[in-house]
Protein backbone atom coordinates (compact mmCIF):
# COMPACT_ATOMS: atom_id res chain seq x y z
CA UNK A 1 0.00 0.00 0.00
CA UNK A 2 1.38 3.38 -1.04
CA UNK A 3 1.10 6.11 1.57
CA UNK A 4 1.18 9.79 0.69
CA UNK A 5 4.60 11.17 1.62
CA UNK A 6 3.15 14.00 3.73
CA UNK A 7 1.02 11.50 5.67
CA UNK A 8 4.00 9.18 6.12
CA UNK A 9 6.08 12.09 7.37
CA UNK A 10 3.44 12.96 9.99
CA UNK A 11 3.30 9.34 11.14
CA UNK A 12 7.07 9.08 11.51
CA UNK A 13 7.23 12.36 13.42
CA UNK A 14 4.90 10.92 16.06
CA UNK A 15 6.90 7.74 16.66
CA UNK A 16 9.35 7.33 19.56
CA UNK A 17 13.06 7.38 18.62
CA UNK A 18 13.55 3.62 18.81
CA UNK A 19 10.66 3.00 16.40
CA UNK A 20 11.99 5.62 13.98
CA UNK A 21 15.39 3.97 14.06
CA UNK A 22 13.87 0.58 13.19
CA UNK A 23 11.66 2.11 10.47
CA UNK A 24 14.68 2.80 8.31
CA UNK A 25 14.71 -0.90 7.43
CA UNK A 26 11.15 -0.92 6.05
CA UNK A 27 12.12 0.31 2.59
CA UNK A 28 14.54 2.51 0.70
CA UNK A 29 11.87 5.20 0.59
CA UNK A 30 11.41 5.23 4.37
CA UNK A 31 15.17 5.23 4.88
CA UNK A 32 15.55 8.21 2.55
CA UNK A 33 12.85 10.20 4.38
CA UNK A 34 14.29 9.50 7.83
CA UNK A 35 17.84 10.36 6.75
CA UNK A 36 16.74 13.67 5.28
CA UNK A 37 17.93 16.73 7.23
CA UNK A 38 14.44 18.29 7.06
CA UNK A 39 12.95 15.30 8.88
CA UNK A 40 15.74 15.21 11.48
CA UNK A 41 15.30 18.89 12.32
CA UNK A 42 11.50 18.61 12.41
CA UNK A 43 11.69 15.51 14.61
CA UNK A 44 14.10 17.22 17.03
CA UNK A 45 11.77 20.20 17.45
CA UNK A 46 8.65 18.08 17.92
CA UNK A 47 10.23 15.79 20.53
CA UNK A 48 11.16 18.61 22.87
CA UNK A 49 9.34 18.74 26.16
CA UNK A 50 7.87 21.71 28.06
CA UNK A 51 9.80 24.99 27.83
CA UNK A 52 11.56 23.71 24.70
CA UNK A 53 14.03 21.50 26.59
CA UNK A 54 14.92 17.85 26.17
CA UNK A 55 12.57 15.36 27.78
CA UNK A 56 13.67 13.24 30.70
CA UNK A 57 13.64 9.58 29.64
CA UNK A 58 15.18 7.79 32.61
CA UNK A 59 17.03 8.03 35.90
CA UNK A 60 20.35 6.21 36.20
CA UNK A 61 21.18 4.92 39.68
CA UNK A 62 24.82 4.12 40.38
CA UNK A 63 25.87 2.52 43.68
CA UNK A 64 29.07 4.05 44.98
CA UNK A 65 31.64 1.77 46.56
CA UNK A 66 29.76 -1.52 46.20
CA UNK A 67 29.67 -4.24 43.58
CA UNK A 68 26.23 -3.87 42.08
CA UNK A 69 24.88 -3.40 38.53
CA UNK A 70 23.93 0.04 37.23
CA UNK A 71 20.19 0.63 37.37
CA UNK A 72 18.36 2.47 34.55
CA UNK A 73 14.72 3.19 35.40
CA UNK A 74 12.75 4.37 32.32
CA UNK A 75 10.06 7.05 32.49
CA UNK A 76 7.10 7.81 30.21
CA UNK A 77 6.85 4.13 29.18
CA UNK A 78 10.07 4.36 27.19
CA UNK A 79 11.83 1.09 26.40
CA UNK A 80 15.28 1.98 27.69
CA UNK A 81 17.70 -0.93 27.81
CA UNK A 82 19.89 -1.89 30.74
CA UNK A 83 23.63 -1.52 31.20
CA UNK A 84 25.27 -4.96 30.92
CA UNK A 85 27.19 -5.66 34.10
CA UNK A 86 30.35 -6.59 32.22
CA UNK A 87 30.65 -3.01 30.90
CA UNK A 88 31.63 -1.77 34.35
CA UNK A 89 30.94 1.61 35.94
CA UNK A 90 28.83 4.45 34.58
CA UNK A 91 30.77 7.66 33.91
CA UNK A 92 28.42 10.00 32.04
CA UNK A 93 25.98 10.32 29.13
CA UNK A 94 25.82 12.64 26.15
CA UNK A 95 23.06 12.94 23.54
CA UNK A 96 21.72 9.46 24.28
CA UNK A 97 25.06 7.61 24.52
CA UNK A 98 26.59 6.35 27.78
CA UNK A 99 30.28 6.02 28.68
CA UNK A 100 31.25 3.08 30.90
CA UNK A 101 34.64 2.07 32.33
CA UNK A 102 35.80 -1.39 33.40
CA UNK A 103 39.01 -2.49 35.10
CA UNK A 104 40.92 -5.66 34.31
CA UNK A 105 40.94 -6.53 38.02
CA UNK A 106 37.92 -6.92 40.26
CA UNK A 107 38.62 -3.60 41.94
CA UNK A 108 36.37 -0.59 41.80
CA UNK A 109 37.16 2.17 39.33
CA UNK A 110 38.32 4.47 42.10
CA UNK A 111 41.01 2.00 43.18
CA UNK A 112 44.39 1.35 41.65
CA UNK A 113 44.41 0.85 37.87
CA UNK A 114 46.36 -1.77 35.95
CA UNK A 115 44.24 -1.80 32.83
CA UNK A 116 41.22 0.22 31.75
CA UNK A 117 38.55 -0.39 29.11
CA UNK A 118 36.15 2.25 27.81
CA UNK A 119 32.81 1.31 26.28
CA UNK A 120 30.30 3.59 24.57
CA UNK A 121 26.77 2.22 24.95
CA UNK A 122 23.44 3.06 23.33
CA UNK A 123 20.79 1.77 25.79
CA UNK A 124 17.99 2.24 23.25
CA UNK A 125 19.49 0.05 20.52
CA UNK A 126 21.38 -2.12 23.06
CA UNK A 127 24.55 -1.75 21.00
CA UNK A 128 27.96 -0.79 22.30
CA UNK A 129 31.49 -0.21 21.05
CA UNK A 130 34.59 -1.14 23.05
CA UNK A 131 37.39 1.36 22.51
CA UNK A 132 41.09 0.50 22.31
CA UNK A 133 42.95 1.11 25.56
CA UNK A 134 44.57 4.53 26.02
CA UNK A 135 48.35 4.68 26.30
CA UNK A 136 48.49 6.28 29.75
CA UNK A 137 46.84 4.84 32.85
CA UNK A 138 46.96 6.81 36.05
CA UNK A 139 45.31 6.66 39.46
CA UNK A 140 43.88 10.18 39.22
CA UNK A 141 42.06 10.89 35.98
CA UNK A 142 39.03 12.70 34.63
CA UNK A 143 36.92 11.09 31.94
CA UNK A 144 34.17 12.34 29.67
CA UNK A 145 32.09 11.66 26.58
CA UNK A 146 30.67 14.12 24.08
CA UNK A 147 28.36 13.01 21.27
CA UNK A 148 28.15 15.55 18.47
CA UNK A 149 24.75 16.71 17.28
CA UNK A 150 24.33 15.69 13.66
CA UNK A 151 21.32 16.57 11.53
CA UNK A 152 22.93 15.58 8.24
CA UNK A 153 23.11 11.83 8.76
CA UNK A 154 22.30 9.09 11.25
CA UNK A 155 25.86 8.54 12.41
CA UNK A 156 26.91 8.95 16.04
CA UNK A 157 30.15 10.93 16.01
CA UNK A 158 31.61 11.13 19.49
CA UNK A 159 34.77 11.87 21.45
CA UNK A 160 36.07 10.40 24.70
CA UNK A 161 38.59 12.32 26.79
CA UNK A 162 40.98 10.81 29.33
CA UNK A 163 42.81 13.40 31.45
CA UNK A 164 45.73 12.21 33.60
CA UNK A 165 47.33 13.77 36.67
CA UNK A 166 49.60 16.78 36.15
CA UNK A 167 53.25 16.20 35.26
CA UNK A 168 54.38 19.82 35.56
CA UNK A 169 52.76 22.85 37.10
CA UNK A 170 49.70 23.98 35.11
CA UNK A 171 49.98 21.03 32.71
CA UNK A 172 47.92 17.86 32.33
CA UNK A 173 48.34 14.94 29.99
CA UNK A 174 45.20 14.35 27.94
CA UNK A 175 44.24 11.66 25.44
CA UNK A 176 41.26 12.13 23.14
CA UNK A 177 39.55 9.32 21.23
CA UNK A 178 37.54 10.16 18.11
CA UNK A 179 34.99 7.79 16.57
CA UNK A 180 35.95 9.24 13.18
CA UNK A 181 39.63 8.25 13.37
CA UNK A 182 39.19 5.39 15.92
CA UNK A 183 42.45 6.46 17.53
CA UNK A 184 43.63 8.09 20.76
CA UNK A 185 45.56 11.35 20.29
CA UNK A 186 47.85 12.49 23.11
CA UNK A 187 48.43 16.15 23.92
CA UNK A 188 49.02 18.56 26.80
CA UNK A 189 46.26 20.47 28.52
CA UNK A 190 47.15 23.82 30.09
CA UNK A 191 45.24 24.85 33.22
CA UNK A 192 44.76 28.28 34.77
CA UNK A 193 46.26 27.06 38.05
CA UNK A 194 47.79 23.97 39.65
CA UNK A 195 45.34 21.56 41.22
CA UNK A 196 45.20 17.94 42.31
CA UNK A 197 42.55 15.57 40.96
CA UNK A 198 41.14 14.52 44.32
CA UNK A 199 37.49 13.95 43.46
CA UNK A 200 35.77 11.92 40.75
CA UNK A 201 32.42 12.86 39.35
CA UNK A 202 30.37 12.48 36.19
CA UNK A 203 30.86 15.51 33.95
CA UNK A 204 27.91 17.33 32.47
CA UNK A 205 28.25 18.11 28.77
CA UNK A 206 26.59 21.40 27.83
CA UNK A 207 26.89 22.61 24.23
CA UNK A 208 29.76 20.17 23.69
CA UNK A 209 31.69 21.50 26.73
CA UNK A 210 32.67 19.37 29.74
CA UNK A 211 31.87 20.57 33.27
CA UNK A 212 33.52 18.77 36.21
CA UNK A 213 33.54 19.32 39.93
CA UNK A 214 37.23 18.50 40.43
CA UNK A 215 37.60 19.31 44.13
CA UNK A 216 35.67 20.71 47.06
CA UNK A 217 36.39 24.24 45.87
CA UNK A 218 36.99 24.04 42.10
CA UNK A 219 34.99 23.51 38.90
CA UNK A 220 36.78 22.69 35.63
CA UNK A 221 35.49 23.53 32.14
CA UNK A 222 37.00 22.01 29.02
CA UNK A 223 36.00 22.51 25.37
CA UNK A 224 37.40 19.63 23.26
CA UNK A 225 36.64 21.58 20.08
CA UNK A 226 38.53 24.72 21.10
CA UNK A 227 40.70 25.61 18.12
CA UNK A 228 41.56 29.13 19.24
CA UNK A 229 45.05 28.14 20.35
CA UNK A 230 46.47 25.80 22.97
CA UNK A 231 44.29 23.30 24.83
CA UNK A 232 42.82 25.14 27.77
CA UNK A 233 41.24 23.87 31.00
CA UNK A 234 39.44 26.74 32.73
CA UNK A 235 39.24 26.51 36.51
CA UNK A 236 36.45 28.29 38.40
CA UNK A 237 36.16 28.60 42.14
CA UNK A 238 32.84 27.34 43.50
CA UNK A 239 30.54 29.77 45.32
CA UNK A 240 31.17 29.91 49.05
CA UNK A 241 28.55 27.90 50.95
CA UNK A 242 27.86 27.20 54.60
CA UNK A 243 28.34 23.60 55.68
CA UNK A 244 29.26 20.57 53.57
CA UNK A 245 27.80 20.15 50.08
CA UNK A 246 25.62 17.09 49.56
CA UNK A 247 24.79 17.16 45.86
CA UNK A 248 25.53 19.53 43.00
CA UNK A 249 24.42 20.30 39.45
CA UNK A 250 25.24 22.46 36.43
CA UNK A 251 23.18 24.08 33.71
CA UNK A 252 23.46 26.69 30.96
CA UNK A 253 20.70 29.16 30.19
CA UNK A 254 19.63 30.03 26.65
CA UNK A 255 22.06 32.97 26.64
CA UNK A 256 24.98 30.65 27.44
CA UNK A 257 25.42 31.67 31.08
CA UNK A 258 26.74 29.03 33.48
CA UNK A 259 24.55 28.07 36.46
CA UNK A 260 25.51 26.03 39.50
CA UNK A 261 23.23 24.46 42.11
CA UNK A 262 24.17 22.94 45.44
CA UNK A 263 22.29 21.09 48.17
CA UNK A 264 23.74 20.91 51.70
CA UNK A 265 22.87 18.72 54.67
CA UNK A 266 20.76 21.55 56.10
CA UNK A 267 18.14 20.72 53.44
CA UNK A 268 18.70 23.94 51.50
CA UNK A 269 19.15 24.25 47.72
CA UNK A 270 20.96 27.32 46.39
CA UNK A 271 21.41 28.38 42.77
CA UNK A 272 24.09 30.75 41.43
CA UNK A 273 24.72 32.34 38.03
CA UNK A 274 28.17 33.27 36.68
CA UNK A 275 28.27 36.39 34.44
CA UNK A 276 30.51 36.25 31.37
CA UNK A 277 33.59 38.38 30.84
CA UNK A 278 34.81 39.98 27.62
CA UNK A 279 36.13 36.62 26.39
CA UNK A 280 33.29 34.57 27.83
CA UNK A 281 34.56 32.13 30.45
CA UNK A 282 38.02 31.76 28.95
CA UNK A 283 40.57 33.44 31.18
CA UNK A 284 44.31 33.24 31.78
CA UNK A 285 43.60 32.89 35.50
CA UNK A 286 41.17 30.98 37.70
CA UNK A 287 37.78 32.73 37.98
CA UNK A 288 37.24 33.75 41.64
CA UNK A 289 34.15 32.76 43.61
CA UNK A 290 33.21 36.40 44.13
CA UNK A 291 31.94 36.64 40.54
CA UNK A 292 29.03 34.24 41.21
CA UNK A 293 25.61 35.78 41.89
CA UNK A 294 23.18 33.97 44.20
CA UNK A 295 19.78 33.94 42.44
CA UNK A 296 17.54 31.42 44.24
CA UNK A 297 17.36 29.75 47.65
CA UNK A 298 14.91 26.88 48.28
CA UNK A 299 14.58 24.96 51.56
CA UNK A 300 12.74 21.74 52.33
CA UNK A 301 10.44 23.31 54.92
CA UNK A 302 9.05 25.81 52.41
CA UNK A 303 8.45 23.03 49.90
CA UNK A 304 6.58 20.97 52.47
CA UNK A 305 4.51 23.96 53.57
CA UNK A 306 3.57 25.04 50.03
CA UNK A 307 2.98 21.69 48.35
CA UNK A 308 0.72 19.11 49.91
CA UNK A 309 2.11 16.43 47.59
CA UNK A 310 5.49 16.79 49.33
CA UNK A 311 4.10 17.11 52.84
CA UNK A 312 2.64 13.59 52.53
CA UNK A 313 6.08 12.06 51.89
CA UNK A 314 7.08 10.01 54.91
CA UNK A 315 9.85 11.41 57.05
CA UNK A 316 13.16 9.60 56.72
CA UNK A 317 14.91 8.13 59.73
CA UNK A 318 17.82 10.51 59.19
CA UNK A 319 16.38 13.97 58.75
CA UNK A 320 19.52 15.53 57.30
CA UNK A 321 19.29 13.19 54.30
CA UNK A 322 15.67 14.09 53.47
CA UNK A 323 16.45 16.36 50.51
CA UNK A 324 18.73 15.29 47.65
CA UNK A 325 19.13 17.44 44.54
CA UNK A 326 19.64 15.12 41.57
CA UNK A 327 20.36 17.64 38.82
CA UNK A 328 19.47 20.87 37.07
CA UNK A 329 17.98 20.57 33.61
CA UNK A 330 21.03 21.01 31.32
CA UNK A 331 19.28 23.63 29.18
CA UNK A 332 17.00 25.31 31.72
CA UNK A 333 18.53 26.27 35.10
CA UNK A 334 15.09 27.03 36.55
CA UNK A 335 14.05 23.36 36.41
CA UNK A 336 15.53 21.15 39.12
CA UNK A 337 15.11 17.45 39.89
CA UNK A 338 15.27 16.47 43.54
CA UNK A 339 14.43 13.47 45.68
CA UNK A 340 12.85 13.28 49.13
CA UNK A 341 13.17 9.88 50.80
CA UNK A 342 13.28 8.11 47.43
CA UNK A 343 10.35 10.00 45.85
CA UNK A 344 11.54 12.13 42.92
CA UNK A 345 10.09 15.52 41.99
CA UNK A 346 10.63 18.09 39.25
CA UNK A 347 10.34 21.73 40.29
CA UNK A 348 10.03 24.80 38.07
CA UNK A 349 11.48 27.58 40.21
CA UNK A 350 10.03 30.38 38.05
CA UNK A 351 6.44 29.10 37.98
CA UNK A 352 6.78 27.61 41.48
CA UNK A 353 5.28 24.32 40.33
CA UNK A 354 6.24 20.90 41.70
CA UNK A 355 5.28 17.55 40.20
CA UNK A 356 6.29 13.98 41.11
CA UNK A 357 7.82 11.81 38.41
CA UNK A 358 7.15 8.05 38.21
CA UNK A 359 10.45 6.94 39.66
CA UNK A 360 11.19 5.65 43.14
CA UNK A 361 14.90 5.92 43.74
CA UNK A 362 16.80 3.79 46.22
CA UNK A 363 17.38 5.69 49.48
CA UNK A 364 20.28 8.11 49.09
CA UNK A 365 21.92 6.53 52.12
CA UNK A 366 20.87 2.96 52.88
CA UNK A 367 22.55 -0.09 54.37
CA UNK A 368 24.18 -0.87 51.03
CA UNK A 369 25.90 2.47 50.62
CA UNK A 370 25.46 5.72 48.72
CA UNK A 371 23.64 5.98 45.37
CA UNK A 372 24.57 8.57 42.77
CA UNK A 373 21.60 9.52 40.60
CA UNK A 374 21.92 10.91 37.05
CA UNK A 375 19.16 12.03 34.67
CA UNK A 376 19.09 10.55 31.17
CA UNK A 377 17.59 12.96 28.62
CA UNK A 378 16.32 12.28 25.15
CA UNK A 379 18.74 13.22 22.41
CA UNK A 380 17.47 16.13 20.28
CA UNK A 381 18.90 14.38 17.24
CA UNK A 382 18.72 10.83 16.01
CA UNK A 383 22.48 10.49 15.55
CA UNK A 384 22.73 8.94 19.01
CA UNK A 385 20.36 6.14 18.10
CA UNK A 386 22.49 4.86 15.25
CA UNK A 387 25.62 3.75 17.09
CA UNK A 388 27.88 1.97 14.62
Amino acid sequence: MNVNEDVLLEILLRLPPKSVFKSRCVSKRWNQIINDSFFLNSYAEQRKGPNGVDRLLAIIGCPNGISSPIEIVPLLDNQIGTVPRELGDFICSSNGLILCVRLASNGHIFCCRNDITYTVLNPLTKKWVTLPSPANVNINILMGLVCEENTAQLVANYKVVHICQSIWRNELMIETYSSKTRKWIESKLFTTDYFSLRQFGAPLVLNGIFHWKVSDVLIAIYDPNDIGGENHLQLIEKPRVEGSSYSTGFSRSSDGLLWYGENNIRQIMKFWMLPKGENGYRRSCTIPRQEWSLVHTVNLDSLRDNYSIISHVKTCMQDYYDLYMIALNPKNPFIVLFSICGTTFVCDIESKSVEPIPYHAPPTNDHLGFYNLYPYFESPFLSSYALQ
